[in-house]
């Protein structure tokens, strides 16, 4: 250790403890001593005075029985006297007590014989001390009192010792009584203690004398220690703040959640400098979060890959991928983040796909049937004076009206038409309407389709067109701007719809329009993922938009919640033949607030429920909705439900509360949400039991196969074999969700987990390739099913005709079920241990 060090080091650690035994020591001698002797010489003092007062009590006793006239005085101090000389005490029984009068003359005195009625007056000790006469000025003054002196050392008269007496005064017979300790004795016991309390003070110095340089010889190796750590620590900072600078990719360090590294790369990525990065957390610079993150990080060896949104200075967001590795950095964990922008080309990919998705989407509902997009007309009288046909058409929140004569419409007036032939022609308002009318109404069949209509208003040049039903009534209209917003953008086009939506009729009509666009992607080949959002995504817009009707009607809500869904819709993977499985999380309440809020959301619940029923999707059968007030429960209920799934021992109640693993939110606070699936990952930790159970389910699925290799399907009508297509699919989807749980991670939708599961290298290329592919196409030939049902007027189910299907499609089916045997023997080697 360098002598500026060990100056420091002995000034800090050795000098204090050094003193501290000093201290100790000196406290014995100087505090600890001269208080024990002056404690054991009043003990005396108090003892010999305790021992007078019962001589002086055994004098009253006698003094009693002379007033009682039992015994004369004279008889009564001769037997006191007898009594008292008798007494003794002390360690060798020769301690006594004496008695003079107050002149003073001797009474009675043990040892000292000679004494007896002896005048005392000049009586001195060996130091020429009166004694006597001093006992009975202290007698006389304050009735008692201490007198020492030299005497005599107990019955050996040619020992003279110093003395200390204490006298006392009997008033009724002119008596002194006094008795006295030899200091001889009281220094002998002083000097024993002495003894004991200086070894016993040695002993104490020499245990902390050892302890205390054991500390201290502890303590500088400490210090060693933490000087080489300090060097090593040094070295390693400046090695892990090299890599970061000399990174090609925006890279940071984080330690403790603090950033200490960023190289320009990164700052140049953010917006911010490095002085600044230092002050911001992970979750200031990514929509990522931080604990999930660490979470992740099963193998501490591997390095972990997730795609998220950089928060830049200038409130912009980009979509990155972060590649994270565990480093060791002294004796905590620190964190190598780089950071990779997905670049322009790809971002030009996504675009392109997207685009190239949408004109296709176009281009196929363009040779739909028209039928389905038709709107309602409202109309009115030839008789109906102007003011009174745009009152209806104000109230009605419509741009066009209807003229009929005894129900045969005969003519039409838009907005066009007020403008030109009233407003400028100031024409009165209390005119028929017939005036102002537009005759012939130009219309169109129903079953015409988009692309005809198109070209009829083009033709025309006019804004609607008259529908006619198949008797040739007209029966609706459509709109130019209706159909060319459809042609922009299908999806978006039913949302907005749906966000326009006052109750559940209207929602209905938007829903079952949705099997339209559905089918013409199919036809077009659209990929099933794409398919699936988009059905997901109409569902989520039309929950939404119930909620917020629902709670336009029953009020604002007592507190934060969130409207949370699972299974399919969960899991983004909506079918057209789906029901609804769905439940509300609110915040956790004070007791004397539960009741409200449990009220509230029943009734919500119960209202939701029954309107999505209404438009489309039906009660699910096992009652799994936020209508049942059993899944319309605080937060923490919620924590405690998966709390008892996940530690239940039971598989079949594992089994049943699966889909409650791929839950998300719909509508309201996220951040309960996020909660909550905080609270699963961090409870699924290390619970390979219930990961067993998981597994289970799928490994023992049998695919339905005869011995010679034939499908095996269900004959639920005449005789056409067929197969469910959902429980092939559940294999796969459990067989994603146990390993997505397994590695925390936050997406729901099967194909995405697999995507991360296989960036994870949780699976390989090979069993990646086979998920998606498999997935994809089972999806596709159930989507194809439903919508063929639909437009047959039958109701969607997963139930697939085998009949309809090629040789080829059956071959492909027969051939995933070995992928999933593939899923069975991956499984069984990782929770049972067995192949």
């Amino acid at each position: 250790m360098p002598e500026k060090d060990l100056h420091k080091f002995f000034l800090s650690i050795v000098f204090p403890s050094i003193l501290a035994i000093i201290l100790f020591v000196l406290s014995i001698f100087v505090v600890i001593l001269p208080s024990f002797e002056r404690s054991i010489m009043e003990k005396k003092k108090e003892g010999i005075s305790e021992l007078t007062n019962i001589v002086t009590s055994l004098i009253e006793e006698y003094n009693q029985e002379y007033i009682s006239n039992k015994i004369s005085k004279a008889e009564a101090q001769r037997i006191a006297l007898s009594k008292i000389e008798q007494i003794r005490y002390g360690g060798e029984n020769k301690d006594y007590f004496w008695i003079i009068d107050e002149y003073p003359v001797m009474i009675m005195h043990p040892y000292r014989h000679e004494l007896i009625n002896t005048d005392l007056t000049d009586y001195t000790d060996a130091n020429g001390k009166k004694l006597f006469v001093e006992a009975t000025k202290m007698v006389k003054k304050n009735g008692h009192g201490f007198v020492d002196y030299m005497w005599q050392w107990k019955d050996d008269s040619t020992l003279i010792v110093p003395k200390l007496s204490y006298v006392k005064g009997y008033q009724p017979w002119g008596w002194i009584i006094g008795t006295g300790i030899y200091l001889e004795d009281v220094k002998h016991e002083i000097k024993s203690l002495k003894n004991h309390q200086v070894r016993i003070a040695l002993f104490i110095s020499l245990l902390l004398t050892i302890i205390l340089s054991y500390v201290i010889r502890q303590s500088l190796n400490i210090e060693n220690k933490r000087k080489k750590a300090e060097s090593k620590l040094l070295l390693s900072k400046q090695k892990y703040k090299s890599l970061v600078t000399a990174s090609s990719e925006g890279t940071l360090m984080i330690l403790n959640k603090n950033i200490i590294f960023s190289n320009i790369k990164f700052s140049n990525l953010i917006g911010y400098d490095t002085l600044q990065l230092g002050s911001l957390k992970f979750e200031d610079i990514f929509t990522a979060e931080w604990e999930d993150l660490i979470s992740s990080f099963d193998d501490p060896k591997k390095s972990q890959t997730l795609e998220t949104k950089i928060k830049c200075k200038d409130g912009s967001e980009k979509d990155v991928i972060l590649s994270v590795s565990r480093i060791k950095y002294a004796t905590d964990y620190g964190y190598i983040i780089i950071t990779k922008e997905i670049t322009h080309q790809k971002q030009i990919e996504k675009e392109t796909e997207q685009l190239s998705q949408e004109l296709q989407t176009s281009l196929l509902l363009m040779n739909q049937p028209l039928k389905p997009y038709v709107n309602e007309i409202i109309k009115c009288s030839v008789e109906t004076s102007i003011e009174e046909a745009v009152l209806l058409m104000t109230r009605k929140k419509r741009n066009i009206l209807f003229v009929h004569k005894e129900n045969k419409i005969i003519g039409i007036i838009n907005n066009s038409d007020l403008k030109k032939r009233v407003l400028a022609q100031k024409l009165n308002t209390q005119k028929p309407v017939m005036e102002i009318m537009t005759s012939p109404v130009i219309s169109i069949s129903e079953n015409a389709l988009i692309y005809e209509a198109v070209l009829l208003l083009r033709k025309k040049n006019i804004t609607h067109l008259a529908i006619r039903n198949q008797e040739g009534e007209i029966k609706g209209v459509i709109s130019y701007v209706a159909i060319i917003s459809l042609q922009q953008n299908a999806v978006s086009y039913l949302i907005k719809e749906i966000e326009l939506a006052e109750n559940s009729v209207d929602l209905e009509k938007v829903q079952k329009r949705l099997s339209v666009i559905v089918n013409a992607l199919i036809e077009s080949g659209d990929k099933t993922h794409n398919i699936t959002r988009i059905i997901t995504s109409v569902a989520d817009a039309i929950a939404i938009r119930v909620i917020q009707l629902t709670i336009e009607d029953i009020g604002e809500a007592p507190c934060d919640f969130a409207f949370m869904v699972m299974g399919s819709e969960g899991r983004k993977e909506q079918t057209l033949s789906t029901d609804q499985d769905n439940a509300i999380v609110f915040e956790n309440l004070e007791p004397d607030k539960l009741a409200v809020a449990h009220s509230y959301f029943k009734k919500l619940g119960k209202e939701v429920s029954k309107t999505l029923n209404e438009v489309g999707y039906k009660f699910c059968d096992g009652d799994i909705m936020a209508q049942n007030p059993k899944w319309a429960q605080p937060l923490s209920v919620w924590k405690d439900y998966f709390s008892e799934w996940i530690n239940t021992s039971d598989p079949q109640s594992i089994m049943d509360a699966c889909i409650f693993f791929d839950f998300r939110c719909v509508y309201g606070n996220n951040t309960l949400i996020n909660d909550l699936r905080l609270h699963v990952n961090k409870t699924i930790d290390h619970k390979s039991i219930f990961f067993y159970h998981l597994a289970q389910f799928i490994t023992s699925y049998k695919p339905p196969l005869s011995l010679f290799g034939k499908i095996i399907g269900a004959k639920p009508a005449s005789n056409h074999t067929y197969l469910d297509i959902k429980k092939i699919l559940l294999p796969i989807t459990g067989f994603v969700r146990i390993y997505a749980l397994l590695s925390k991670l936050h997406k729901t939708n099967t194909l995405d987990r697999v995507e991360q599961l296989y960036l994870k290298q949780v699976i390989d290329k090979a069993m990646y390739n086979d998920l998606v592919l498999t997935y994809n196409y089972l999806m596709h030939i159930r989507l194809r099913s439903q919508t063929w049902n639909i437009l047959q007027n039958k109701t969607p189910d997963n139930m697939v005709n085998m009949d309809e299907l090629s040789h080829i499609e059956i071959a492909t089916i027969k051939k995933f079920f070995a992928s999933i045997n593939n899923l069975q023997i991956k499984l069984n080697f990782d929770f049972k241990g067995t192949l």
